[in-house]
């Protein structure tokens, strides 16, 4: 049986401004002590906000984890399917043989209430405002998709969810499907 395989390669002692260097163009999910953000790659790199200590970078293709502190250089993990997307300047940390993937997804708290100049603004009262890189319909919930790579414990058999890869955000399926 032929499945899909997850290259891997990791580098230490980069700052999240040199990981950023490496990060597909895609989106970027920022985390500090104070507050969570979504932005483009491109925004990241060229302005972060301050304190970041973990952040996942990803398109269709490619993701890239980074986790260190504003002084202290981190882990930078980029996984994807295409060998020749993993950067140069990282050793190959392995691939994972996964026996096949699944589609997920994470849906993300409120409806799209406004979308303008590639953004689009999800609201809830008891949460409050999230604003997304995409334009969606108004009234729209919209979910972080992901793909799962499934594989199997070779002593037993039992088949497990190895690694999980952000993809894009889209309007979440079950909505999709009413429309």
């Amino acid at each position: 049986m032929t499945g899909t395989i997850l290259h891997v390669a990791a580098r230490d002692g980069l700052t999240f401004a040199e990981a950023m260097r490496h990060a597909p163009d895609g989106i970027a999910l920022l985390t500090t002590p104070w507050r969570y953000e979504v932005a483009t790659a491109a925004e990241a790199r060229r302005a972060a906000p301050e304190g970041v200590f973990e952040a996942r970078v990803f398109d269709e293709r490619t993701e890239l984890r980074w986790l260190g502190g504003p002084d202290d250089p981190g882990r930078t993990v980029v996984l994807t399917e295409d060998p020749a997307a993993l950067p140069a300047a990282f050793p190959d940390a392995g691939r994972l043989e996964a026996v096949g993937t699944e589609t997920g997804g994470y849906l993300l708290w409120g409806r799209v209430v406004e979308a303008s100049d590639g953004w689009t603004t999800l609201t809830t009262e008891r949460i409050g405002t999230l604003r997304i890189p995409g334009e969606f319909g108004r009234g729209d919930r919209v979910a972080l998709t992901t793909r799962e790579y499934i594989a199997r414990e070779p002593d037993h058999g039992n088949a497990y969810i190895a690694e999980e890869r952000l993809l894009s955000f889209e309007v979440s399926a079950p909505h999709r499907e009413k429309a």
